[in-house]
């Protein structure tokens, strides 16, 4: 039985009131004992119900102390609402303690530590971005040495594609600013470093840049950009590569999980072609996917795997204690009604199975990551991994098992904080620490592939690039090539070199983390 649970939005939303809910002591089921609405203001009680909602279905809820303990209201420095309101989050996200990595919390995140590595709260910008809409500049960046900025993405349709901007363009010069005023000097700590920071507010912040771009064949050339909203095409590029021994590659560049209605149709399309080429082989890159939506994901998965694993379990949803034991007041009375044992992992709508998507027919898949695959593209991975020949290339993915309900709100603000994990057929979950492409994790077992530092010289599809170029080499040889793709090539000559630790904080910084998300929706058993 095909469960509940979708990630496109639904109509009904979670909204609790902090104007007109009752005291925080009245509605929770860990003894709280509120301060009281009378005379609080705004910021306090938006406070008050973000922990309810905590403390009701947060996935580690069980650390969370009582409500007098934890004191929700006293996070009054920041500068605005919204920054307050992720001080509170960020504290009491770091209250767990997962065994399986050194008892550090659950949302610890190693390039941010005392920040939620999941948690977080929005103006409505994620929201419609799982919409396919986006208001940027329509390109990602990263430097790929200290001094070395690189366009590393540009969005189809965005103001970046209409000015000509290309994967591998060189950055020179940001708004006027140049050398180390946008380059990093600080590398003990290049998250913080002035230049860094200059760059990141530039790009992600301001509503106008002008860049001078240093193109590959050495030209130059200088655009000016300003941000506009536009229809997200998460296919970035697609192409099949005919290879020898009779064998046949589909690549596809897959940047985001929008809402599956939004991306349906291009899906098909792109795998149509994949059959009538007769693949032997898929490549899917999803090295900058952050994730999204969790029924386009089990789409995309019912597309690569084979025909013979129909019908038979892909992942299982685990939800919160409270959810498993009838204990959700907020999400029955706003989503419901649920009948008693709706969360529990061992009701049938709790339980994925597999429905074969089109005619690709492969045994095998190879899946492109770095830090920034997330979440929903770990989901798309984890699914297919004990069914068929898993091959991750590339670096540790970002490590999200879990997710959110996908409209939460709280006076306006959308509240996402992890409500349930996903495991696969094998129970195989809880990569918190990533996905590596050679190893194992505690929980998440073991993986097969080849650890590869990405260049970005050549654009996406180039049979040079660092990623792609393993997947065609194993394809045709069956086994990876040997020769060393961690030394990243410079049009500059004084180029600084970075850690690979250093590039890993700054490929994690530059996307944002809101995006490593996996959403679903509620609907009600009527």
């Amino acid at each position: 039985m095909k469960k509940l649970l979708y990630l496109i939005f639904f109509s009904a939303m979670v909204v609790v009131s902090a104007c007109k809910k009752s005291d925080p002591g009245n509605n929770n089921n860990n003894n709280n004992n509120g301060s009281g609405t009378s005379g609080a203001t705004k910021l306090q009680l938006t406070q008050d119900s973000v922990y309810m909602i905590a403390q009701e279905d947060y996935y580690w809820n069980s650390f969370l102390p009582v409500y007098g303990i934890f004191n929700p209201r006293q996070y009054t420095a920041q500068s605005t609402d919204l920054l307050n309101l992720s001080q509170e989050i960020d504290a009491y996200t770091q209250l767990s303690k997962n065994p399986s990595n050194g008892n550090l919390p659950y949302e610890y995140d190693p390039f941010n530590p005392g920040s939620s590595k999941y948690s977080f709260i929005d103006d409505g910008t994620v929201n419609k971005e799982l919409n396919a809409v986006k208001g940027d500049f329509g390109f990602n960046y990263f430097y790929t040495y200290a001094n070395v900025i690189r366009v590393s993405l540009v969005q189809p349709g965005s103001p970046a594609a209409a000015a000509g901007l290309q994967r591998s363009d060189q950055i020179t010069s940001i708004n006027g600013q140049t050398g180390n005023s946008i380059y990093i000097t600080n590398l003990r700590d290049p998250a913080n470093d002035a230049g860094y920071k200059y760059v990141s507010n530039a790009v992600n912040n301001g509503s106008t840049i002008t860049l001078q771009i240093l193109k590959t064949d050495g030209t130059q050339k200088t655009v000016t950009l300003n941000t506009k909203s536009y229809t997200v095409n998460p296919v970035i590029y697609t192409n099949t590569y005919a290879l020898k021994g009779g064998k046949t590659a589909g690549y596809m560049v897959f940047n985001s999980f929008v809402g599956l209605s939004n991306i349906q149709a291009r899906l098909d399309s792109v795998f149509n072609v994949f059959a009538s080429k007769n693949v032997t082989d898929l490549i899917i890159d999803l090295r900058y996917n952050g994730g999204g939506d969790v029924e386009t994901s089990i789409y995309l998965t019912n597309l690569i795997a084979p025909s013979s694993v129909s019908g038979s379990v892909m992942n299982t949803t685990y939800w919160s204690a409270n959810m498993q034991n009838d204990k959700y007041p907020i999400i029955q009375k706003k989503l419901g009604p649920f009948p008693t044992g709706y969360f529990k992992p061992t009701n049938a709508a709790q339980i994925e199975k597999f429905s074969k998507n089109g005619s690709v027919n492969v045994n095998r898949v190879f899946f492109l990551v770095t830090g920034n695959t997330a979440s929903a593209s770990e989901l798309t991975i984890n699914n297919v991994k004990p069914k068929m020949n898993v091959q991750l290339i590339g670096d540790t993915t970002y490590g999200k098992p879990v997710g959110f309900l996908s409209n939460l709100t709280v006076n306006g603000d959308y509240f996402y904080t992890p409500e349930f994990e996903t495991k696969n057929s094998n129970g195989e979950g809880g990569y918190y620490t990533g996905m590596p492409p050679v190893g194992s994790t505690a929980t998440g077992g073991t993986y097969q592939g080849k650890r590869v530092i990405e260049n970005i010289q050549n654009d996406f599809g180039d049979t040079n690039e660092t990623l792609l170029s393993q997947a065609i080499g194993y394809i045709t040889n069956g086994a990876y090539p040997t020769s060393s793709t961690l030394t990243v090539q410079s049009l500059s000559t004084n180029a600084v070199t970075m850690s690979d630790y250093q590039r890993k904080v700054l490929s994690v910084k530059t996307q944002s983390y809101r995006k490593n998300s996996m959403y679903l929706t509620l609907k009600a058993k009527k």
